[in-house]
């Protein structure tokens, strides 16, 4: 994508939306066609997403094991979650918005 036609996209679409008025009325007083207001909007969008989805790096799953019974902890918490050379121990094993929130924050550092 041309960088000087995504700044003047990019330019319009902020001055659209700071102006107060709705992308059909902004686009006649500019006398711009609002289909192409409208294509320039999801063709930067798309280009921005596409850094995102090619970042192969980032893991899609994680592996989350259960203690085995031979492990000492195993009366004393439910589940053991190991990635990456954290843990985390839950004493509830159907605590899974916590082992969500651990696995988002170390997904994204």
């Amino acid at each position: 994508m041309d960088e000087s036609k995504r700044q003047l996209w990019e330019a319009r679409f902020e001055e659209q939306a700071n102006s107060g008025m709705t992308v059909d009325a902004w686009c006649t007083s500019k006398q711009l066609n609002k289909y192409t207001y409208y294509y320039w909007k999801q063709r930067i969008r798309k280009a921005k997403m596409e850094p995102m989805e090619k970042d192969t790096t980032a893991p899609l799953f994680a592996k989350l094991e259960m203690p085995s019974v031979s492990d000492e902890r195993t009366t004393k918490v439910g589940l053991i979650i190991r990635w990456r050379g954290f843990e985390l121990v839950l004493s509830d094993p159907y605590d899974i918005s916590l082992a969500t929130q651990f696995i988002r924050q170390l997904s994204q550092s």
